[in-house]
C-alpha cells in the first residue's frame, strides 16, 4: 500500500510539472498584415503631429500681448474671488461672534437676576423653621443635618411648609441661628463665584463685539478698494475688446477710405469746372438732364418767349423733384415763372409743332 501511494502523483502538483513538453509560442507577426502596420504608424504620426501643432499654437497664443493681458485679467479675477471668499468667511465669523455675544449677554442677565434673588430670599428663609427640619435636642450638636445649606427642602406629601412659632425653644433658637449663619456664608460665596463668572463673561462679550466692530471697519475700508479693482478689471476687458474690434475694422476702414477718396476726387473736379465757367456747379443728375433737354428741345417760339417775360433767360429742369427754375445768364437765380404742369404742356406743344414742320418740310 505504501508503494502504491508513493507512485501516485499528489493532487496538488500542476499538470505542467507532469508533462515536460514546452509550450508553443504564438507568432503574432504572421497575423498582422504589412498594410495594417503601415496604416497604424501613419495614424500614430498624425496624432503626434496634431498634438505638437496644438502645443505650438498654445505657446504662440500665450506669447502674444492679448494672451498676456488675458492672463493678467484672470489673475486679477482670481485675486478678487479670493478676497470675496475671505470677506464672506470673515462676515460669517463676525455674524457668529455677534450672535454669541448677544446670547452670552442674555445668559449673564438671567443668571444675575437669579443669583440676586437667591442671595436675598435664602437669607430671609433662614429665619424660619420648616416642617421637614429635624431639630436636634439641647444636649446634642445643633448643627443642621443638611450638607448643603442652600439646598431646597426635600419634596414630600404633603409639601413642606415654613413657619415661625411665637415662642421659640432654646434648641429652635440655636438651630435657626446656626442655619442662618451657614446660609448667609454660602450665599455670599455663591455670589462671589458668580461675580467672577460675570466679569469673565463681560470681557468675552467685549472682545467679541470689538472683533465685530473691527471687521465692519475693515469692510468699509475695503469697499473703495474693491470698487477700484472692479473698475480696473472692467477697463482691461474694455481695452481687450477694443483691440479685437480694431483688428476686425481694418478691412472695412480701408474700403471706406477708398470710397471717400473717390468722392473727394469727383468733388474737386466739380469745383475745378465751376471755377473755369464762373457758374455754380450743379448736381450730376441735373446736368445730365439739362444736356438731354437741350439736345431734344427745339428753339422756343415767339409766344413762349413772350410768356416767359425775358429774352435773356434759359429754362433749367431739375430731375430730383420734377420742378422747373429759371436762371439768368450771369448766374443769378430768378423767380419761378410757371408751375411744373404748365412748363410740361409748353414743351409738349413745341415738340408737336416741330414734328408738324418737319413733316411739311
Amino acid at each position: 500500500m505504501d508503494n502504491d501511494d508513493a507512485s501516485k502523483p499528489t493532487p496538488t502538483e500542476p499538470a505542467a510539472m507532469a508533462s515536460n513538453k514546452p509550450r508553443p509560442k504564438l507568432d503574432l507577426s504572421s497575423e498582422i498584415k504589412p498594410g495594417e502596420r503601415r496604416r497604424g504608424k501613419t495614424m500614430f504620426g498624425l496624432v503626434l503631429g496634431t498634438l505638437n501643432k496644438a502645443k505650438i499654437e498654445d505657446k504662440e497664443r500665450n506669447a502674444s500681448e492679448a494672451a498676456k493681458k488675458r492672463q493678467m485679467i484672470e489673475q486679477r479675477l482670481q485675486i478678487k474671488l479670493r478676497k470675496e471668499t475671505d470677506s464672506v468667511r470673515r462676515a460669517e465669523e463676525a455674524k457668529k461672534d455677534k450672535t454669541a455675544a448677544n446670547r452670552k449677554e442674555e445668559e449673564l442677565q438671567l443668571k444675575d437676576s437669579i443669583y440676586k434673588l437667591r442671595r436675598t430670599r435664602l437669607s430671609l428663609l433662614a429665619n424660619f423653621l420648616c416642617t421637614s427640619d429635624k431639630i436636634p435636642e439641647e444636649d446634642s450638636d445643633p448643627t443642621p443635618t443638611s450638607a448643603d445649606p442652600l439646598a431646597p427642602p426635600p419634596r414630600s406629601h404633603p409639601p413642606p411648609l415654613y413657619y415661625l412659632p411665637a415662642i421659640l425653644t432654646p434648641a429652635q433658637e440655636a438651630f435657626i441661628k446656626k442655619r442662618k449663619e451657614a446660609v448667609t456664608e454660602a450665599a455670599e460665596k455663591e455670589w462671589q463665584y458668580f461675580r467672577e463668572e460675570r466679569t469673565t463673561g463681560i470681557e468675552e462679550i467685549h472682545q467679541l463685539r470689538q472683533r465685530v466692530a473691527e471687521e465692519e471697519a475693515k469692510k468699509k475700508a475695503r469697499g473703495g478698494g474693491d470698487d477700484d479693482a472692479e473698475m480696473d478689471v472692467e477697463g482691461d476687458n474694455a481695452n481687450h475688446g477694443r483691440d479685437q474690434d480694431n483688428s476686425a475694422d481694418q478691412g472695412t476702414s480701408h474700403s471706406h477710405t477708398n470710397g471717400t477718396n473717390g468722392r473727394s476726387h469727383s468733388a474737386e473736379n466739380k469745383e475745378d469746372k465751376e471755377g473755369d465757367s464762373g457758374k455754380p456747379a450743379e448736381p450730376e443728375a441735373e446736368s445730365m438732364s439739362m444736356d438731354v433737354d437741350e439736345s431734344a428741345a427745339p428753339a422756343p417760339a415767339a409766344g413762349a418767349d413772350a410768356g416767359t417775360g425775358a429774352a435773356g433767360t434759359e429754362l433749367a429742369t431739375g430731375t430730383g423733384e420734377g420742378s422747373t427754375t429759371t436762371t439768368e445768364k450771369d448766374g443769378t437765380p430768378a423767380a419761378a415763372s410757371a408751375s411744373a404742369p404748365t412748363s410740361e404742356k409748353k414743351d409738349t406743344g413745341a415738340m408737336q409743332a416741330d414734328d408738324d414742320e418737319a413733316v411739311e418740310y
